[in-house]
């Protein structure tokens, strides 16, 4: 077991790099533009090709395929998770080069092809028995019955779009993720069931080519990849709100973009300078270095104190 796992993540490593290599010395740029709110500071940024999503996505997919363990459902629905919502960041970065503004699909559009894909991968879980109505709350166990669907449809949309907004800085999202993905790795061996280290070799490649100056960006198909396979490999540990304190960076990161979007539409004016949070401190000077650094260690340290409490 230990030798397919290292062989699985050196591989997904290794080919994740070559394709990176590969997808920049095909592309000439990005199109997508600057939303004009960040043009202060992300200006430099402008045609930095949004590759690095289809190229890890492509890399686990490409290793993870030729797993021994692909047909166990541990292996194949998180990864199944992964490609389909690759998919729906892939089609809202095609849209976002073909406007002037950096938008992408609708929101309301977005929103419903997320919950579309949530909702298939959902009832292909109840099919297959591998849904459990049961929340761990570390002391208790409190059993949902059928409202748990509608949790897990709303803790997958939380984890993908949290990943998004995330995603605002050179190596933020990627290294703020490495805690989950871990965790996963852990619970997964704790639990005795079959895990895939593949995504997480495809991550470390990727932030070789990301790390300020990035090279590429993940771009929404990488986060929304990210965030469902995250989400989903919690479903199925039954892990969820574990997990959900893991995620602690990115509930801020969501948090403080709600409370802008709410804030506006209902009193028309800003509490934030500009959300998420890390474009804040941007906006006041903080270094991109700088603010990566300590919002990824946050992470860290909530993936940590994941981790004891786990035990």
């Amino acid at each position: 077991m230990f030798e397919r796992f290292v062989i699985l993540l050196a591989v997904s490593f290794a080919m994740t790099f070559v394709l990176s290599k590969v997808l920049l010395s095909m592309t000439t740029g990005s199109k997508v533009a600057i939303k004009p709110e960040l043009r202060q500071t992300q200006q430099v940024k402008a045609g930095t090709p949004v590759l690095g999503g289809i190229a890890f996505t492509l890399g686990t997919l490409a290793v993870t395929l030729f797993d021994p363990s692909l047909s166990d459902p541990y292996i194949v629905f998180p990864l199944l998770a992964l490609v389909l919502f690759a998919v729906i960041g892939f089609i809202d970065d095609v849209l976002k080069g073909r406007t002037n503004n950096g938008d992408g699909l609708p929101s309301l559009l977005k929103l419903t092809l997320q919950m579309q894909g949530a909702l298939l991968l959902l009832i292909l879980a109840k099919r297959y028995a591998l849904i459990d109505t049961r929340l761990d709350l570390f002391f208790i166990q409190l059993d949902l019955g059928p409202a748990y669907y509608l949790f897990a449809l709303v803790y997958i949309l939380y984890f993908v779009n949290a990943v998004n907004i995330t995603d605002g800085l050179d190596a933020l999202a990627a290294g703020s993720s490495l805690p989950m993905l871990l965790l996963i790795l852990f619970l997964s061996f704790k639990q005795n069931v079959p895990v895939s280290p593949a995504l997480l070799g495809a991550v470390l490649a990727f932030l070789n080519f990301n790390i300020k100056p990035a090279r590429y960006f993940m771009g929404d198909c990488g986060s929304h990849a990210l965030g469902a396979y995250i989400a989903f490999s919690a479903l199925l540990l039954h892990a969820e709100v574990l997990f959900f304190f893991a995620s602690g960076l990115f509930l801020v990161e969501l948090a403080t973009s709600l409370i802008q979007i709410i804030s506006i539409r209902k009193f028309g004016r800003k509490v934030f300078t500009i959300a998420p949070l890390h474009h804040a401190y941007e906006l006041k000077g903080v270094k991109e270095s700088r603010i990566v650094f300590a919002f990824t260690l946050i992470s860290w340290l909530f993936g940590a104190a994941s981790l004891l409490l786990s035990r």
